[in-house]
């Protein structure tokens, strides 16, 4: 493509428009994709937290958790679980953003974005490896009953 093509200057059609509607509606519903899946990892946590705690919870201390990898793994799968329910509050927390003009409104978005995946990025790792870690405390529990 020669230089004097760069610069050519042409009228959106209708393609464009559609392309640049399409994009917007993308970059909106990003938003909004990010915050429901942080919200279903808290709702997710927060149940598997009670779950966890029941596991042990007992009235009569089992012989079970007096086993050191019992604790190790309990004390690794809370930690985690903690873990996840941070990052994920952090995608769906507010911030407070006072952009001047539409370049900073551009990058305030691509920021908030930029944040937001990180952040749930990061809870879905930490779920994950407390989901495995309940899951191979159960096992243990079960496969020493």
């Amino acid at each position: 493509m020669s230089q004097d093509n760069l610069h050519e200057v042409r009228e959106l059609d209708d393609a464009d428009l559609r392309l640049i509607d399409f994009a917007r509606k993308l970059e909106e519903g990003s938003l909004d994709a990010l915050e429901a899946a942080a919200r279903q990892i808290i709702t997710l946590t927060t149940s598997l937290l009670g779950l966890f705690l029941g596991i042990l919870a007992f009235k009569d201390t089992p012989a079970f958790l007096q086993l050191i990898e019992i604790k190790l793994l309990g004390m690794s799968a809370l930690g985690f679980f903690l873990a996840a329910l941070f990052f994920a509050l952090d995608v769906v927390l507010p911030r407070e953003f006072t952009p001047q003009d539409l370049a900073a409104m551009h990058e305030m978005i691509v920021d908030l974005l930029r944040h937001k995946r990180i952040a749930l990025k990061r809870a879905m790792f930490t779920f994950g490896i407390a989901a495995l870690l309940l899951m191979l405390l159960v096992l243990d529990i079960l496969l020493r009953a």
